[in-house]
């Protein structure tokens, strides 16, 4: 019986350890969150001030408005919703393809080809940038939505994604489509894909919320500012001799609302892609 008592106490102090380190981390990663919401809405002089005003003296609305009405943060937003939204669906289709074939069929040098995969995948998008920055300028692409899309919207990652998950799935399916007669392209689509919902929707938080805050291939890219995203509009937004910090501040908590959403309409996805994805050779 003492030792039962003293069983469950010992339960009830890891439990209460592990909240205390779990909120201190959580407050950790929230002040500079809750700082930069609160200074959005601070006039100029009073982020400045010290000791720092959590409480700003009067709202200023503003903040918000003005980057949108006298610069271009408007044309900013609409150039990163159609390279994230765009990617992303590209992504989506072009990476489940190369999971179907990597995950169903039997050729030669498939297990090569997969190898292949991971190997790309231990390659950061940095170390290429040179190469991709030279074959798009002989392209034509530089300041265009081609350059800024096309090479980056398949990645070898999400290839090994699509692959992990679609190998679960049992081949009994796309074997009863061919049976009754459907092309390998309507099976893929009308029978493999459905079952994927959980991996696309995973899939799709990464892909959207990589390519909205997405920085140093836009910059390179789009050298003006018709084609500038918002990770390159935040950086343009600093002054040479004064930078607006309350409208910065703003801008970035703005940028923040768009991937949010999307991670809050898709997270049952999310929770559930990460569950059923198996590491299976």
């Amino acid at each position: 019986m003492l030792n039962k008592r003293i069983a469950k106490i010992h339960k009830s102090i890891n439990k209460i350890m592990l909240i205390t380190v779990a909120s201190l981390f959580a407050f950790i990663f929230l002040l500079p969150m809750v700082y930069t919401f609160i200074s959005s809405l601070k006039s100029i002089d009073e982020i400045f001030t010290i000791p720092v005003q959590w409480i700003p003296k009067e709202i200023h609305p503003e903040n918000f408005i003005e980057p949108f009405a006298k610069k271009n943060f408007g044309i900013y937003f609409m150039n990163s919703v159609i390279v994230a939204v765009t990617v992303t669906l590209a992504e989506l289709f072009f990476s489940s393809l190369g999971g179907y074939s990597l995950a169903k069929f039997d050729y030669r040098g498939k297990n090569s080809l997969f190898i292949l995969v991971l190997v790309t995948m231990m390659v950061p998008l940095e170390v290429a940038l040179v190469p991709l920055a030279i074959i798009v300028r002989n392209l034509g692409w530089m300041n265009t939505y081609r350059g800024l899309i096309i090479p980056v919207m398949i990645s070898p990652f999400a290839i090994f994604w699509m692959r992990q998950f679609m190998i679960t799935i049992p081949k009994d399916y796309a074997e009863a489509g061919r049976v009754d007669g459907v092309g390998e392209f309507r099976i893929f689509l009308k029978l493999i894909m459905p079952m994927c919902q959980p991996a696309l929707g995973a899939l799709a938080i990464f892909t959207f919320m990589g390519n909205w805050n997405r920085l140093l291939w836009p910059l390179i890219v789009a050298s003006t500012d018709r084609l500038r995203t918002i990770p390159v509009g935040l950086v343009a937004f600093e002054g040479e001799f004064f930078t607006p910090f309350n409208e910065l501040f703003a801008m970035a908590i703005a940028a923040i609302i768009p991937t949010l959403i999307f991670f809050l309409f898709l997270r049952g996805k999310l929770i559930k892609g990460m569950a059923m994805v198996g590491i299976k050779s």
